[in-house]
């Protein structure tokens, strides 16, 4: 079986678990409430010498207390981990007999015909009874209780199983309203609003799935997502993000330099931890300076800055990251220095112009990916801090836009990049003044 129809059927039973739990609960407020009532509004008010009164209250006593016994038992089914799928069917059972039995307990302590039943106040549970069903996101169980209290009302109004007679003649205008046209009537009115709230049943559930699913999907959609772009995913949307899109931003691309041969003297487990604690840095460090990590390469990182909403701030916050950067890998070498491992150092590329954002891949796998000259020109100039004295090299197209003083930067003496004809320029700087110029 699918694996994710499993885990669907999971969560379903989980929530018809705890649906019957809720159930109870309520059945045990509805008994309190109507013992309340009861109370006040009927045992103050009742004759104290009147046979069938009497019987009567003591039939609507045991019909709260036994409804309210009812629902602890769902309760305490349900808390002490002995809830199993079929015992729903049973307190539905129960729900649907109780309610059955007591309408006609009702009739025959009062010497009422069939026709009477409507007079007896159990029946006015039918409505909470059915409406469970609505609760427990099974729409089977709702029709099944809806059928079986059918059935035991039919059953009380077509078998005579009693033979009594009233004590006077009711009323003729009484008997316009208990006549079997009017209670056919009433009937049809119960099986129609069990037949509503099976319909309901149908679509709660229905929704339940559908919200599960697309929670699934959603998160295995974002699973491989920076969370900025997670968001447009759900404002968007998957073929939105596919198509992508044109926009200016600034690129911070870093690696640590002498990776391959700092790596030959650790195990695989002293570079997983190494390459953790790295990311980990560099992830506090952009998340501080608002940019997005697009991917990690091994020990290279690509970061945006300026995904959602692009402005002349992306640049400023780029160097500013790069910045944050050196001085948190220059903090890490000294405590390793300290403990007798070697230092780390990085090289950080900074360019702004356009770039391609969007998504490929498809459901199982989805990757954002950042595509275009600015992204390979960072990637330069970050090859290129292997070769010069500076641990940061950043173009003048972002400078300006980030509207630093060039005071504090140094020109690099290069006329181009490596596979690239257009020459740019290109300063270095190992302490950065990130302030912009007045305006």
């Amino acid at each position: 079986m699918n694996r994710r129809v499993v885990q669907l059927d999971a969560l379903m039973a989980e929530a018809e678990k705890q649906a019957e739990h809720t159930v109870g609960i309520v059945r045990m407020v509805v008994s309190l409430a109507l013992a309340v009532v009861f109370v006040f509004a009927v045992m103050t008010v009742a004759p104290r010498e009147e046979t069938v009164l009497e019987r009567q209250l003591f039939t609507a006593a045991a019909t709260m207390l036994g409804y309210f016994l009812l629902g602890l038992a769902s309760v305490v089914i349900v808390r002490t981990g002995h809830y199993r799928p079929w015992r729903a069917w049973a307190a539905a059972t129960g729900d649907g007999v109780f309610i059955v039995v007591s309408v006609w307990l009702g009739l025959v302590n009062t010497a009422l015909p069939a026709n009477y039943m409507l007079l007896i106040p159990s029946m006015w549970l039918v409505p909470v009874a059915i409406s469970f069903g609505a609760l427990r996101f099974n729409p089977a169980l709702q029709a099944y209780l809806m059928a079986l209290l059918v059935a035991g009302f039919v059953l009380i109004a077509f078998v005579d199983v009693w033979d009594y007679e009233l004590a006077g003649p009711p009323p003729e205008s009484a008997n316009l309203f208990l006549a079997l046209p009017p209670n056919a009537m009433r009937l049809a009115m119960v099986c129609l609003a069990g037949v509503v709230l099976v319909i309901a049943g149908i679509r709660s559930r229905a929704l339940l799935a559908r919200a599960i699913t697309e929670t699934w999907r959603g998160a295995n959609l974002t699973r491989y997502l920076p969370g900025e772009v997670a968001d447009r995913l759900a404002e968007t949307g998957l073929d939105a993000l596919r198509r992508g899109k044109r926009q200016d931003v600034a690129i911070l691309f870093t690696d640590i330099r002498g990776f391959t041969p700092l790596s030959e003297a650790m195990t695989p487990e002293e570079i997983s931890a190494f390459l953790t604690e790295f990311r980990h840095r560099v992830s506090a460090a952009v998340a501080d300076c608002g940019g997005v990590i697009d991917k990690f390469i091994g020990d290279a990182v690509l970061v945006v800055f300026g995904i959602r909403d692009p402005s002349d701030r992306d640049a400023a916050a780029a160097i500013r990251c790069a910045d944050l950067l050196v001085k948190e890998m220059e903090e890490w070498s000294e405590e390793r220095e300290r403990s007798g491992d070697p230092a780390v150092r990085i090289g950080v590329g900074l360019h702004r112009g356009e770039a391609f954002l969007g998504a490929i891949g498809d459901e199982t796998r989805l990757e954002y990916t950042v595509l275009g000259d600015t992204v390979n020109v960072a990637a330069r100039l970050e090859e290129l801090t292997k070769e010069t004295e500076w641990p940061i090299l950043a173009s003048k197209q972002l400078l300006d836009q980030a509207g630093v003083d060039l005071a504090a930067w140094n020109a690099i003496d290069t006329t181009s990049l490596r596979g690239r004809h257009e020459q740019i320029e290109i300063f270095g700087s190992k302490n950065l003044d990130t302030t912009p110029r007045a305006s």
